[in-house]
């Protein structure tokens, strides 16, 4: 969840794409008949996506009755709903689908989906410490990991010292002093969006935005905290007698100086599976960043901003009222229509056509599977009213929590037996935990509903 600590319906709509309707369902069952569906998922996934049912219009009809009549009640008038029959890509339901809402946590999707397509899901970045020839100067250069780990920093430290010791500096009055610059400057810009609430929100819900991302400590200066321990790490692992200071930081390294130790992040691909799962602000405003260099923009948020809506309009996404600000959705300037969200997660389930995407669906770590995983676990309170407890296991959705917005956005299988997309939002909620969980239980019910449950 983004923070804990704040915390009019459509009639079914005929499909306009028969092409793309055949070449989706075909995607669809191939991608389950070669096992991509785990057995975590064996609740959720049909055998056919594209099953032709007796009765169609009945069958959307009475899921359409159901979720309205849950949609008329406890949420506001700032509500969005928009369910989508995958395969078909027709509207099942719609409630004021043409307002586009802030979207919270939900906003992490549309990085999810930016990332995995413009980057990979195997692309890695690499944290490097550079030197040229023999020179008493090491600079630690950071390069964009959201997830630097002790055990990295250590293992920097150690390549680093055996560096030093198979070609060392000359000695300055006795002794070898080894100086440590840092080059933060893969990153350009705010590190925190002026539009946050709360003056940016405190390091507990994210800390400034760096090309490095230490796992521990609170550190408003994550990449100096990084630097300072690999020093202490490169003093142990020298000889007695030398020296390390530090020697500031810089805005660029020389295309002279050359690696003398390096380590890597984990592959994007998990990045945007943790991001997902527990709705990591920080993966998602460093991912951001990744695709603004990748598109070759300044890595700040505009360019992040530009590089994932110009990437989710070359995917087919529908991104009619569509405004991005950030990458984690913090900011309440974000602006998305539920109909962008299920154009997303209905282009997303084309594995055939968008190999790189279909962890969002076909992967039981990616995201939260309802009362059961990540920031949709029972533990949360979620999925356990008794109208929504029918659907643990069998919705798997992104969460959104801000301090007057709840979201709700993923798959589930309808009665009928074919996959849906779905996206609920809701804006202007009253202040309050009371109103916050209220809100949260109506809208797993709602995507209980389009699962089934009655």
């Amino acid at each position: 969840m983004t923070t804990t600590a704040l915390a009019s319906a459509a009639q079914p709509q005929p499909s306009r794409r028969p092409r793309r309707i055949v070449a989706l369902a075909a995607a669809l069952t191939a991608a389950l008949t070669l096992g991509l569906a785990p057995a975590a998922h064996a609740g959720i996934w049909p055998p056919d996506p594209a099953a032709v049912v007796a009765d169609q219009p009945t069958a959307d009809a009475r899921l359409a009755a159901r979720v309205g009549s849950l949609a008329g009640s406890k949420l506001g008038k700032a509500l969005s709903i928009e369910v989508t029959d995958v395969a078909s890509g027709a509207q099942v339901y719609g409630r004021k689908t043409v307002l586009a809402r802030v979207p919270a946590s939900n906003q992490k999707l549309l990085t999810a989906v930016a990332a995995l397509e413009a980057l990979g899901p195997d692309r890695v970045f690499t944290t490097a410490v550079k030197r040229t020839g023999r020179s008493r100067t090491v600079t630690f250069v950071s390069g964009g990991d959201p997830a630097l780990t002790n055990a990295k920093i250590r293992d920097l430290a150690t390549q680093t010292a055996a560096a030093l010791r198979a070609k060392a500096p000359a000695k300055s009055k006795g002794k070898h002093v080894v100086h440590v610059r840092l080059d933060d400057s893969l990153f350009r810009g705010a590190t925190k969006h002026a539009s946050w609430r709360y003056g940016g929100y405190p390091n507990r819900i994210i800390r400034p935005v760096r090309a490095t991302l230490r796992t521990v400590g609170s550190s408003s200066d994550s990449a100096r905290s990084a630097t300072s321990y690999y020093m202490k790490r490169l003093k142990k692992d020298l000889p007695r007698g030398w020296v390390v200071k530090f020697g500031g930081k810089v805005t660029s390294t020389s295309a002279k100086a050359r690696p003398v130790a390096s380590v890597t992040s984990e592959p994007v691909g998990e990045l945007v599976a943790r991001m997902l799962r527990v709705s990591d602000n920080e993966v998602a405003e460093v991912l951001f960043r990744h695709l603004a260099v990748d598109a070759g923009y300044t890595a700040t948020f505009r360019g992040g901003a530009k590089a994932t809506t110009r990437t989710l309009k070359r995917l087919g996404v529908d991104v009619t009222g569509l405004t991005v600000v950030d990458g984690s959705g913090l900011s309440p300037a974000n602006r998305v229509r539920t109909t962008t969200m299920t154009s997303l997660l209905t282009v997303a389930a084309d594995a055939a056509a968008h190999p790189r995407l279909s962890q969002l669906l076909f992967s039981d770590t990616s995201l939260p599977i309802a009362g059961r995983t990540g920031s949709l676990h029972s533990g949360y309170y979620r999925f356990t009213s008794q109208a929504a407890r029918c659907a643990q296991g069998a919705v798997v959705a992104k969460t959104g929590t801000l301090e007057h917005e709840q979201a709700l956005s993923g798959y589930t299988v309808g009665a009928d037996g074919r996959l849906k997309a779905f996206s609920i939002m809701v804006n202007s909620l009253p202040r309050g935990d009371k109103a916050v969980q209220d809100a949260r239980q109506r809208i797993d019910e709602i995507a209980a509903a389009v699962h089934g449950c009655s």
